[in-house]
C-alpha cells in the first residue's frame, strides 16, 4: 500500500506550506522550467490538496488541466477550492498514477510537483506519464532536494544550538532524539535506488529526451511577502510542527519513542520556543531547494 501524505500532515497545513511557493512573479518561470505553453492539455500527476493546479491553468489558457492523486482526501479538498474560489479549465480525479486512466498521447505534458519522490516505484510513475503524453509533448518532475526530510531547512535548525529560551537545551534534545528515532523507522517515502535528485535518469531510461534541470527554491524569511506579520509566519510554522507531534504521538509505532512526560514537556517547549522567536528575527526563516527535471517525450 503506497503512502499517504495526509496520514501525517493536515490537508490545511499542507496548503498553508505550498502555496507560499508560486507567488505570482515566479510562476511564468516554472512554466517555462515544465515546458508549458497556452492551449495545452496538461496532467498534472500527484496533485495534492491542488495548490499548483490553477497556476497551471492559468498558464496554459485556454487549454486545460487535469490534476490527479490517489489521496481522495486532497481531490475532494481541491474540487471544493475550485468551487469556492472559481477556478475553471480543470478537472480533479482520483487516479493511480502507477495505472492512470488516460488513452495513449492523450496530453501535450504531464508534471509533477514532489509527487514522484515519494513513491516506492517512481519507475512505474514515469512510464505512465510518458505512455499519456504525445510524442514531442513535455515531461517535467520536481522535487525537493534540501534539508534532513528533503524538504527544506530552517535558519533555526542552524542556528539551535545558539537560542536562549528556557528549556532551550532540553528541547534540542528532545527534538533529536525524535528526528533519530523516525529515521530508523522510515514513513514508506520513496525508493532508495531512485532518490529524488536522480529521477531525471528515470526519465531518461523511460524515453524523455532532451533532458534539461534547473534550480527551483523560495525563502521564507522576516520580509516575505506571503505572511502579513511575523507572528503569522511563527504561528504557522509552530502550528506545523504541533500537527507532526500529535501524529507521531498518536501512533503505535511511534507513540514509545518518549514518556508521557517527555510528550507533554516537547509540546511546551514548542510553544515557548514560538514565543521567543517573536523577539529573534536572526533564527525566523527557512528555505527549500527543488530541482526541476524536464524533456520531451521521445517515443
Amino acid at each position: 500500500m503506497e503512502f499517504s501524505w495526509s496520514a501525517i500532515q493536515s490537508i490545511q497545513s499542507l496548503e498553508t506550506s505550498r502555496a507560499g511557493r508560486f507567488q505570482p512573479e515566479w510562476r511564468p518561470i516554472l512554466l517555462g522550467y515544465f515546458g508549458l505553453t497556452p492551449g495545452m492539455r496538461v496532467l498534472e500527476v500527484g496533485c495534492g490538496p491542488g495548490t499548483l493546479a490553477p497556476y497551471l491553468a492559468a498558464g496554459v489558457n485556454p487549454g486545460t488541466v487535469t490534476a490527479v492523486d490517489l489521496d481522495k482526501e486532497f481531490i475532494q479538498y481541491a474540487e471544493d477550492k475550485a468551487h469556492r474560489e472559481g477556478h475553471t479549465g480543470i478537472r480533479y480525479l482520483v487516479a493511480n498514477a502507477y495505472h492512470l486512466p488516460f488513452a495513449d498521447g492523450l496530453f501535450d505534458a504531464a508534471v509533477s510537483y514532489t509527487g514522484i519522490g515519494i513513491l516506492q516505484q517512481p519507475r512505474q510513475a514515469i512510464r505512465e506519464m510518458v505512455r499519456v503524453v504525445r510524442p514531442g509533448g513535455s515531461i517535467a518532475v520536481a522535487e525537493a532536494v534540501t534539508g534532513q526530510t528533503g524538504i527544506l531547512f530552517k535558519g533555526v535548525d542552524a542556528l539551535g544550538r545558539q537560542e536562549s529560551y528556557p528549556g532551550a537545551h532540553q528541547y534540542w534534545e528532545l527534538k533529536d532524539r525524535l528526528h533519530h528515532a523516525l529515521a530508523q523507522k522510515p514513513l514508506g517515502l520513496g525508493d532508495p535506488d531512485w532518490p529524488p535528485e536522480a529521477i531525471w535518469g528515470l526519465m531518461a531510461e523511460e524515453g524523455v529526451i532532451n533532458l534539461r534541470i534547473n534550480a527551483w527554491g523560495y525563502v521564507d524569511a522576516d520580509d516575505d511577502s506571503r505572511h502579513p506579520s511575523r507572528m503569522a509566519r511563527i504561528r504557522d510554522n509552530g502550528a506545523r510542527e504541533l500537527e507532526l507531534v500529535r501524529l507521531v504521538r498518536s501512533d503505535p509505532q511511534w507513540k514509545n519513542i518518549f514518556q508521557v512526560k517527555e510528550w507533554d514537556e516537547l509540546v511546551r517547549l514548542i510553544e515557548a520556543r514560538q514565543n521567543w522567536l517573536v523577539d529573534h528575527a536572526a533564527f525566523d526563516w527557512e528555505a527549500g531547494l527543488s530541482i526541476v527535471m524536464a524533456g520531451t517525450q521521445g517515443l
